[in-house]
């Protein structure tokens, strides 16, 4: 069948016995299934027994564009990469920008699904339809920017490469996918997962893109957004240097910060994240193919100390600065992006490591972990120490290697009294956008199967009634939000808002959408993302489609979650958010009240068509096209 936009095929690969194969699914999988998270639920589902370990060769790692993403058009340079996650037992799932989505669309394949386990470190080699396993015995303990740069010099600059680091080797379970040097796959422990395959690198050599049905719709959808681009001011501040990771010096005076792993919410040192020291170090922006928003820059790190070893630059995404900064109290911005080079170049997500190495420097505060048992003065602000100790974790070197295995995994090792220290959900660190102001990313913190994500949704910030940008509403009445809500405000109307936000970008992450492109908040409506998906497949399609995407991919991937042993009491948030309140600056004694938030929980689970457990109903699933699901049995009784 002819299709526009993708090529309709999916490429299996088994590592054990080197064999692969082309799956060609009708189009009634793909208008079910359209890609990214959502695809390759599909497949964990279908494919693996429940209950298996994340580092078991069953485990599958699945990297997916989708129906519309790999086209040169703005918002469609993103890929998807999933996996069991070793981090939480669940479903794992990141995305992430950069040409490597256009690659694996024009190889001739929107997804590539790998089980097994070489016998030793290999690559795997996807050029123009063919696949071929190679040898990585060479590569293997290479920095991530290392082996990129061997493997084009091998295999051609035009090449494309999703890399580990020594972290995924050494399976650190929050090690990430680094691709094409500077864009990080680096959320939920999916580096560690191709580690525990062996696996050194996919390089992905493309051809011709498959045609999209309407190219000059395309063409006049991105360039409308160009021209729009500068006009919102959120799009704006992603694409003007020094781009959207510069936020720490502001964000106190809003909805609070979290600084120093949530104990305070007053940084100091906030003035040193200032715009004009980013531009001491930025050197460009990285593109996205097609898109004319280049959200991330590339900043140096320190030259002047510690890059013997390592490249000198990396790209930098909003909530590192964050992890690794306020949450770790260091004073100089330079420390900051020099740690997130280190992340890069180990292959390690920055801000499981920030919240990790966080808990740690708290446990030592409180007396409950030693300077001793830990090896060096890991303590708030002490940069050569939390530098340090970034290598140790890679590297699995002493007490690094309690805290590769991230927070939860951690306080069963550090002891009694250290639970409390760990901002987890589900097994995933925190992010640094604070839940006791903002209850609608509280919300998703707590119930997305993926746990916390800081774009589990718009944020509340955009609607509050006193600080909300301007702009916010014009695109949130499409979803039927109609009234700004106090950003902390903890009531049913919250609870319906969060649905809806949620949902959207539930299906922007099925169609490997860009976020930082599409609605409420940014340049394309509602309406535009359906027509860039009409104009892209050909497909008469309608806002409303585009919404069930949503509402799917969150269906399905909480069955998966049900069927991994996940039940409602994993649906919460550490208890610093409610016990302790925000002890300083304007949101000084703000928390959460817990029956509140379980009632409101509760009220989301209705809403969504779930029973008491959180698991989807009967007739929630045949709604949504996944009747197989309990048909199969995937759902506990």
């Amino acid at each position: 069948m002819q299709y526009y936009g993708f090529n309709g095929k999916i490429l299996h690969v088994d590592l054990n016995d080197r064999s692969w194969s082309v799956e060609s699914p009708g189009e009634n999988f793909w208008r079910t299934y359209a890609g990214g998270g959502l695809l390759a639920t599909y497949y964990l589902m279908k494919r693996c027994k429940p209950r298996i370990d994340a580092f078991s060769s069953e485990n599958l790692l699945v990297l997916s564009t989708s129906v519309v993403s790999g086209q040169p058009y703005a918002g469609l340079a993103r890929f998807t990469a999933s996996a069991k996650s070793p981090l939480t037992g669940g479903i794992g799932e990141t995305r992430c920008e950069g040409p490597f989505a256009g690659a694996m669309k024009s190889s001739g394949f929107d997804a590539v699904v790998v089980t097994g386990v070489c016998d030793n470190p290999a690559t795997l080699l996807i050029d123009r339809g063919t696949v071929k396993i190679g040898d990585a015995s060479d590569i293997w303990g290479q920095t991530t920017s290392r082996c990129n740069d061997d493997l084009q010099s091998e295999f051609g600059a035009d090449a494309s490469t999703a890399v580990i680091g020594p972290a995924g080797e050494n399976l650190v379970r929050f090690a990430s996918i680094v691709v094409d040097r500077n864009f990080q796959a680096s959320r939920m422990g999916m580096g560690a997962v191709m580690g525990s395959k062996r696996l050194k690198a996919i390089i992905v050599k493309g051809g011709e893109l498959p045609p999209v049905a309407d190219a000059e719709s395309c063409e006049k959808l991105t360039i409308s957004y160009r021209d729009r681009m500068l006009q919102n001011p959120l799009t704006k501040w992603q694409a003007e240097p020094p781009g959207f990771s510069a936020w720490v010096h502001v964000h106190g005076t809003d909805a609070a910060l979290c600084v120093r792993n949530y104990r305070d919410s007053v940084f100091e040192n906030a003035r040193n994240y200032a715009p004009g020291n980013f531009m001491k170090r930025y050197l460009k922006d990285e593109p996205c193919p097609g898109c004319p928003n280049n959200c991330i820059k590339i900043f140096a790190g320190d030259r002047d100390a510690r890059v013997d070893r390592f490249a000198n630059a990396a790209g930098l995404h909003q909530e590192a600065t964050g992890a690794l900064g306020s949450n770790l109290g260091l004073e100089r911005l330079d420390d900051v992006l020099q740690a997130n080079l280190l992340c890069s170049e180990f292959g390690m997500d920055p801000t499981s490591i920030g919240f990790t190495m966080s808990m740690a420097a708290e446990c030592i505060e409180r007396g409950i972990l030693s300077e001793e048992t830990v090896g060096m003065k890991l303590r708030f602000g002490n940069a050569d120490a939390f530098l340090g100790m970034i290598e140790k974790i890679a590297k699995r070197e002493g007490f690094g290697d309690a805290l590769a295995e991230g927070t939860k995994l951690a306080t069963e090792i550090i002891g009694e009294g250290s639970k409390r220290y760990a901002m987890q959900v589900k097994g995933l660190e925190m992010v640094v956008f604070e839940p006791r102001t903002q209850t609608n990313l509280a919300l998703g913190y707590a119930t997305a199967p993926i746990g916390p994500r800081y774009d589990i949704c718009e944020h509340d910030w955009d609607y509050d009634t006193e600080v909300g940008w301007p702009h916010t509403m014009e695109g949130s009445r499409t979803l039927g939000i109609l009234e700004r809500i106090p950003m902390q405000y903890l009531g049913i109307g919250k609870v319906r808002n969060f649905k809806a936000l949620n949902t959207i970008w539930s299906a922007a992450d099925a169609l490997d959408l860009c976020i930082f492109a599409v609605a409420p908040t940014r340049v394309f409506s509602l309406a535009e993302m359906a027509e860039l998906v009409a104009a892209v497949t050909g497909w008469n399609t309608s806002s409303h489609e585009i919404m069930r995407l949503g509402e799917r991919r969150n269906n399905l991937m909480r069955a998966y979650n049900a069927r991994e042993g996940f039940t409602a009491a994993d649906d919460g948030l550490p208890d610093r958010f409610f016990d302790d309140p925000i002890p300083q600056g304007s949101w000084s004694g703000t928390s959460l009240d817990r029956d509140l938030f379980g009632k409101a929980i509760a009220a989301y689970y209705r809403m969504m068509g779930w029973n008491e457990h959180g698991n989807p109903l009967y007739e929630t699933l045949v709604d949504q096209d996944l009747q197989w699901v309990f048909d199969e049995g995937h759902l506990p009784a």
